[in-house]
């Protein structure tokens, strides 16, 4: 390389970043993902990189990765220039990647899964080795595993553990983790947290990509922010505040963060949507919704909190159409007319006038191959008749705007936006076509923080101050708590406790864990 470069960790001093990056350019058709990016990673830390949605963060970690390649631009690996075409040239050089979505097949156990991984990369061991270091791994990190669980069985958590260790397998020096965090538990993040400053303290290296700055503020020790694809600069965790990282990470759009305040209106006396002893089943057979009641009134949001997995997905599934109901009923009113939605179907239901935000939003509320035009159009009150693509261009135009997503046309294929883009895409759909009721899982998240406040103002301000009412659930508490006209905490499958705003976030917390 052309220059040298010091950094120092903890007393130590170190010449050679083990990765750089100089001089990255990347485009998508209309799209300029990256500008002229520099950047170097050293041993023995934890770098974050941190943008908002859309800021090229992921396209930078894929091309680190070998799954893009760069238009311009060279990458060095320990000081050598290399170029990496595949994720098998990356892991030779070091680096191994932890996906938001775990990649594991769930006919297999943990180790035929991790035994099948190594030969893709060109290792040979077989299941048993494998097994024999997953657990001396396993006791070096305070990880238990049982090596020969079949992955169906295992929690979320418990995969993208399983994915973690793959990386040890591998012998990473760095471990870049892409929005692993989105998808976890507040407990479950600080265990990853615990791994990131072990793994750090043996000698490896952590490239932890986030939208979530009190993350990159907590675990990492230097932060590289991107902006529309370009480097903003480069800060020591320890020598910079929380107000300096929001400013370099949205400039001027850090206004709308304390613009977007909002008032709720007053509830009306009218029922728009009510649930009366719902049972529901989950995937594997057994009630995950135990008898659950409940009214939400015009101009109310009804916000249900609760650890996950304790039914809350499964109810809003039934809400929606997607999910079964064994006992119980729903009802919609429209147009003052009282109408038995129990089981009828996500199509009825959703031409009926209730909007539905999934919880996989890119696997479940659009088409990655389709533009922003046709995924706006398949809602089923589009198409329910011939469709009127002047019309829907037009709409798809106004809601570009409207929700600020960044992209070049809407003609533009999902798959060239952003996740944090897509999001709002699902969003703008949602709250546009669907005039009744709104019915949620968490709405916002994989959102940076300006984006996140937006969609909860509009959440508000479309949606309840258009006479509808929404159901929010979400693992976010301060979002129920912010949103919520009334909170309801779910545990075991059952409504066990009904709070009106104002409570203490203390008090939900304790309902929520008893």
């Amino acid at each position: 390389m052309s220059t040298q470069t010091f950094f120092s960790l903890n007393g130590e001093r170190f010449l050679n970043p083990v990765i750089s990056v100089r001089g990255l350019w990347k485009s998508f058709p209309g799209v300029v993902a990256l500008r002229d990016v520099n950047l170097d990673v050293f041993p023995g830390e934890i770098h974050a990189i941190l943008g908002e949605n859309g800021a090229g963060k992921s396209t930078l970690l894929k091309i680190l990765y070998g799954i893009y390649v760069p238009d311009k631009g060279d990458l060095f690996f320990g000081g050598r220039k290399v170029i990496v075409t595949s994720p098998q040239d990356a892991v030779r050089n070091g680096l191994v990647l932890v996906s938001q979505v775990p990649q594991l097949i769930d006919s297999l156990t943990i180790a035929e899964n991790l035994s099948l991984s190594l030969s893709q990369f060109g290792y040979v061991s077989s299941v048993r080795k494998v097994s024999r270091f997953l657990l001396e791994r396993g006791r070096e990190y305070g990880v238990k595993i049982d090596p020969d669980v079949e992955v169906w069985k295992l929690s979320y958590t418990q995969k993208q553990l399983v994915e973690i260790l793959r990386a040890l397998l591998l012998n990473a020096k760095v471990i870049a983790f892409d929005e692993a965090t989105t998808l976890l538990p507040h407990a479950e993040k600080e265990k990853l947290y615990d791994f990131m400053k072990l793994f750090k303290s043996k000698g490896g290296t952590v490239l932890l990509v986030t939208h979530k700055i009190p993350e990159a503020m907590e675990v990492s020790d230097r932060i590289t922010v991107l902006r529309r694809g370009e480097v903003v600069g480069t800060v020591r965790t320890s020598e910079t505040t929380l107000d300096q990282v929001r400013y370099m990470m949205f400039g001027e759009r850090l206004a709308q963060l304390n613009s977007s305040k909002y008032e709720k209106p007053g509830v009306g006396d009218s029922e728009v949507l009510v649930v009366r002893d719902l049972w529901v089943r989950s995937d594997y057979g057994v009630y995950a919704v135990k008898g659950v009641s409940f009214s939400v009134r015009r101009g109310e949001i009804l916000g249900i909190a609760g650890v996950a997995g304790n039914g809350q997905l499964e109810l809003i599934q039934a809400l929606a159409g997607l999910r079964k109901s064994e006992r119980g009923s729903i009802y919609l009113r429209v147009n003052g007319n009282e109408i038995n939605v129990t089981n009828k179907g996500s199509t009825i239901i959703r031409r009926l006038g209730i909007g539905y935000i999934p919880d996989e939003p890119v696997k479940k509320g659009v088409s990655l191959d389709n533009s922003i035009e046709e995924n706006i159009a398949v809602h089923p009150k589009l198409t329910r008749f011939l469709i009127r693509w002047r019309n829907v261009k037009s709409l798809a135009s106004d809601l570009v705007k409207e929700f600020s997503i960044v992209t070049p046309s809407t003609n533009t294929k999902a798959k060239v936006l952003s996740g944090g883009n897509l999001m709002k895409v699902l969003v703008a759909r949602e709250l546009t076509v669907s005039k009744i009721a709104l019915v949620a899982y968490n709405p916002t998240r994989g959102l940076d923080e300006v984006s996140a406040r937006y969609v909860r103002r509009l959440i508000v301000s479309k949606a309840v101050n258009e006479g509808m009412c929404a159901v929010i659930a979400s693992e976010d508490l301060d979002e129920i708590m912010e949103l919520s006209d009334v909170i309801a905490v779910m545990n075991s499958g059952s409504i066990v406790g009904v709070f009106k705003s104002g409570v203490s976030r203390e008090e939900v917390e304790r309902v929520m864990v008893s």
